[in-house]
């Protein structure tokens, strides 16, 4: 069985995360995985039993690439254990988004802490953390990240 991690990543901070997960997904489960951002991903649908689909929330929308991607492969996700994890800067995940992103099957929907790396970031990127009086910083809980990879079987990743 191969599971299949589609990511959509701007500054590489959830690409990070899929990666892990991937790693963990074949060191302690021994399962097949493969991480493509979402531009290669169709290749690989068709071989995939399950797929994770990992994108970072911008201004409280979820990453349009990824969105247009459960939008448009609603019906062939809809065979496979589809799960759903997302990332941000903000300390908890905003509800409204966590309710639409639960319309696409998805067994869970997981949000996780990301990056907000200053280096990374546009002038204008920068300008508008500064207008919402956001925070730089790494807020990834690798651990937390982990274990809850370690604990996917029970979502049909396998």
């Amino acid at each position: 069985m191969t599971t299949l991690i589609v990511t959509a990543s701007h500054h590489g901070s959830t690409r990070e995360i899929a990666e892990r997960v991937a790693e963990v997904l074949r060191t302690t489960q021994q399962v097949e995985t493969v991480v493509e951002d979402v531009a290669g991903s169709a290749a690989w649908l068709d071989t995939a039993d399950a797929v994770i689909v990992a994108a970072p929330v911008y201004g409280g929308k979820l990453e349009k690439s990824a969105k247009a991607f459960l939008d448009s492969r609603r019906a062939e996700l809809a065979r496979k254990s589809l799960v759903i994890l997302y990332s941000g800067a903000a300390p908890l995940p905003d509800r409204r988004l966590a309710e639409q992103l639960a319309t696409y099957g998805a067994r869970e929907v997981r949000y996780v802490r990301g990056a907000l790396v200053e280096e990374r970031l546009s002038g204008l990127e920068k300008l508008k953390i500064t207008l919402v009086k956001g925070q730089y910083g790494d807020f990834r809980d690798w651990n937390a990240i982990e274990h809850w990879a370690k604990g996917l079987g029970g979502h049909g990743v396998s």
